[in-house]
C-alpha cells in the first residue's frame, strides 16, 4: 500500500471500515492479523494499529486468541443513540441561538447546498457522510470541542447501522434520497425561529 498523505494505519483501518460499511463482511466474519497481513501487504504493526482503533470505537471487537468481530448493533443501540443526540443537539442549539448570524447563517446554506448540488442518486457511505458534515457543521459555531466529539462519536455509531438499513431495504448501494429537514431547518434559523428549528432537527435526527 501507499501511504501517499496519510498513513498505512488510517488506509487500513478505512478500507475495513468502508468494507464493513458496505457489507462486503458477513456479520459473523472473524477478522485476524495474518489475513489482513496477506491482504494488505504489510507488515504487522500497522494491521494491529487499525484494529485497536477499530476496536475503541467500537466496530469491532477482540476475542483473545481468535481473532476479531464486528460488534452487532440491536435496535435498542440506535434508539438511544437517537435520543441522545436529540437531546445533545437540539439543547445546544437552544442554548448557543445567538452565534446564527446571518453570515454563519450563509455558510452554512452554502455547505448544504454544496452537498446537494448534483446528486439525485447517491450510495449510502456519501450521503450519510453529508448529513454528518451537516449536524457537526453547527457544533462548530458552538466552539465545543468536547461536545463535538461526543457527537462525532455518536454519529459514527450510527453510521453502520445506517448503511445496512439501507442495504436491507433496497439491495443496492445506491439509492435516491436527499435531506428532507436539512433546508428547513435553516430557513426556521433564518425566520428566528428557535422552537420551529429545534422541532425540525428532532424530526431529521429521529427519521434516519
Amino acid at each position: 500500500m501507499n501511504a501517499n498523505n496519510t498513513s498505512l494505519k488510517d488506509q487500513i483501518y478505512d478500507s475495513i471500515y468502508n468494507d464493513i460499511l458496505l457489507g462486503v463482511y458477513p456479520p459473523d466474519h472473524v477478522f485476524n492479523e495474518k489475513g489482513l497481513m496477506e491482504k494488505f501487504n504489510v507488515s504487522r504493526a500497522p494491521i494491529r494499529e487499525a484494529l485497536v482503533e477499530l476496536c475503541g470505537e467500537k466496530i469491532l471487537y477482540s476475542i483473545p486468541y481468535y481473532g476479531y468481530k464486528i460488534t452487532p448493533l440491536t435496535e435498542e443501540d440506535v434508539s438511544n443513540t437517537k435520543s441522545y443526540r436529540c437531546i445533545l443537539e437540539c439543547g445546544f442549539m437552544t442554548e448557543h441561538w445567538g452565534r446564527f448570524t446571518p453570515e454563519t447563517i450563509q455558510e452554512l446554506e452554502r455547505a448544504n447546498q454544496k452537498d446537494l448540488e448534483g446528486k439525485t442518486k447517491t450510495d449510502a457511505i456519501t450521503h450519510w457522510n453529508d448529513n454528518i458534515r451537516f449536524h457537526l457543521a453547527f457544533f462548530e459555531l458552538y466552539g465545543n470541542q468536547y461536545a463535538y466529539q461526543l457527537l462525532r462519536s455518536a454519529m459514527t455509531l450510527q453510521t453502520r447501522a445506517y448503511a445496512q438499513t439501507r442495504w436491507a431495504e433496497y439491495h443496492s448501494r445506491q439509492f435516491h434520497e436527499v435531506p428532507a429537514f436539512h433546508g428547513s431547518i435553516l430557513e426556521a434559523i433564518r425566520q428566528d425561529n428557535p422552537e420551529l428549528a429545534a422541532n425540525l432537527l428532532k424530526a431529521d435526527i429521529i427519521s434516519i
